[in-house]
């Protein structure tokens, strides 16, 4: 009997040294998964920051290759298309992140969402004009992307807040034709199916009134700026809000 008795203590020791053991490999192969997951991730990070970073330098080298002193604007807007044919020209709002080349590729409408100016590919792409659209369009609408690095649209968000508005009132849409300045109308908070998105010419006065009076009734809010029919709007769209359709209108009117 107690010879029975050692032998089954001698089995339960023996399968719990091996239970053990597995556990061991089991746990050093877990240690080893979610070091080469937090490996691949990191990297993937760094690649994400790093590219974004050399994106943002980029922007800042064409924006020094363009420089012209002699221009009103500053800019030499003849040479930057010269750089990529692709290019309108470009928009800026003074004194925010808003400082970029715009794209306008009609056969091809979002060839530059996820394209650098350069033809490469980037996370950050190009601010481009709507396809539909030409420089003497009624309504111009400029795409650009929201992003966490402050670069880009990210900056038109403070319009949601009228104070920021009354801070940065203009916008600057300036191509070969010459630098226009446009003064901000309205401030929306719209889905991507907005019937805005597809106003791209008013063939009388009364049609423009009437989008001019729909959009207004969707506004976060509206300024003192009257738009009057033959006078160009340009519309600044980007991402916002808590849906993955969600945009914000920044329209301002042609001075």
């Amino acid at each position: 009997m107690l010879r029975l008795q050692g032998k089954i203590q001698w089995i339960y020791f023996i399968n719990w040294c091996v239970m053990r053991k597995k556990r061991k490999i089991l746990l050093g192969f877990i240690i080893v998964i979610l070091a080469a997951v937090l490996a691949v991730s990191g990297y993937y990070i760094w690649r994400d920051l790093y590219s974004r970073a050399q994106e943002k330098k980029d922007f800042e080298h064409i924006s020094q290759s363009v420089s012209d002193s002699s221009s009103p604007s500053g800019r030499n807007i003849s040479a930057l298309i010269a750089q990529n044919s692709d290019c309108l020209g470009w928009v800026s709002v003074p004194n925010t992140t808003v400082d970029y080349p715009v794209m306008h590729t009609p056969d091809n409408p979002q060839k530059y969402l996820r394209l650098s100016f350069k033809g490469k590919y980037s996370f950050s792409g190009v601010p481009f004009l709507d396809a539909r659209c030409s420089a003497e369009s009624d309504n111009l609408i400029i795409y650009g992307h929201n992003l966490k690095n402050d670069t880009m649209f990210s900056s038109l968000a403070g319009y949601a807040q009228v104070s920021y508005s009354k801070k940065h009132p203009e916008i600057e849409f300036e191509t070969e034709a010459g630098n226009h300045i446009y003064s901000v109308f309205a401030v929306v908070q719209v889905d991507e199916t907005d019937e805005w998105y597809n106003f791209i010419d008013a063939p009388n006065s009364s049609v423009f009134d009437e989008k001019i009076s729909e959009i207004s009734e969707k506004a976060i809010y509206t300024t003192k700026v009257v738009p009057e029919f033959g006078r160009q709007l340009l519309t600044l769209s980007t991402c916002y809000g808590s849906q993955k359709n969600d945009r914000l209108m920044v329209i301002a009117v042609k001075q």
